[in-house]
């Protein structure tokens, strides 16, 4: 699972924790996935869609996502309003053999995921209690503000988690169908057909409970991909056919469909910025 962490930006190597934060009007490129970590993702502002196996959960309140391993999601946002969000990303091994009390904290992750949406004055505990985890350098008191955390989260009740709705499970396998296959061709017809479900109903649910059509996903992946691959040196010409882009100049208009620029002025700006968005 270390390759796939690389992959979502948060560094080569992996150790028991780590955080991270976004900000800017760019959905994420990440796909719908599952890792082998607690995940407590902090959405400070933005039109926010949180698709989980069991519920979606959408809108602009500051809200607070728990994912334990192995729990597939994605979380995407409209591009017209500001995102903001901060992660604290740990592993099992960080508590579990120093917090007596952790298979008690544990349900607030929820079977297949938790949101809770929070009132401002949450949002700026949280948040501090995050800052303080990162500036913390002494491990035992990081387990402590951790700890701290849980378990103020664990006060929140099932009613904090807003209006939610079940998706279909076939939205959940068109997105796994789609990442894993992406950088050959997908045909709507084809990917409903093996999903045993009709082509319009399948259109119109993962529209619903995505934000995005089929062929802006498939896009998606496959510049994600692109991505990854400049990032390590391959060259552009060989990106665009592994990648299913076919020749070089269909990607350059994905990449200026999807950020505006090139694919090396991508790279160039975010090799400048020290943030590699895969």
């Amino acid at each position: 699972m270390a390759a796939n962490i690389e992959k979502l930006g948060y560094g080569s190597v992996w150790k028991l924790f780590s955080t991270d934060t976004y900000e800017g009007y760019s959905p994420n490129m990440s796909d719908y996935h599952m890792h082998e970590y607690y995940e407590i993702s902090l959405i400070l502002s933005g039109d926010v869609k949180v698709l989980l196996p069991d519920q979606v959960q959408s809108g602009t309140e500051c809200r607070i996502v728990l994912t334990r391993p192995m729990t597939s999601h994605l979380i995407v946002c409209e591009p017209r309003l500001l995102y903001k969000r901060v992660n604290l990303l740990f592993s099992q091994d960080f508590v579990a053999d120093y917090v007596p009390e952790w298979k008690q904290l544990l349900g607030i992750f929820g079977k297949s995921g938790k949101v809770i949406i929070l009132t401002d004055s949450q949002k700026e505990e949280y948040s501090s209690l995050i800052g303080q985890f990162e500036k913390e350098e002494n491990i035992f008191r990081k387990r402590l503000i951790l700890m701290y955390l849980l378990s103020r989260l664990s006060e929140h009740t099932e009613s904090d988690a807003g209006v939610t709705e079940e998706p279909p499970a076939f939205v959940a396998d068109a997105l796994l169908y789609i990442q894993e296959n992406c950088c050959r061709k997908i045909l709507s017809s084809e990917l409903a057909w093996t999903l045993k479900v009709g082509r319009t109903t399948l259109m119109t649910a993962f529209k619903k409970y995505t934000g995005s059509t089929i062929n802006g996903y498939i896009c998606d992946c496959r510049l994600k991909k692109a991505i990854e691959l400049l990032n390590e040196g391959e060259l552009q010409s060989a990106v665009a056919g592994i990648c299913g882009f076919g020749d070089s100049c269909n990607m350059i208009r994905a990449f200026r469909r999807r950020f505006g620029m090139t694919p090396g002025q991508y790279m160039k700006k975010i090799k400048r910025e020290g943030k590699f968005e895969g």
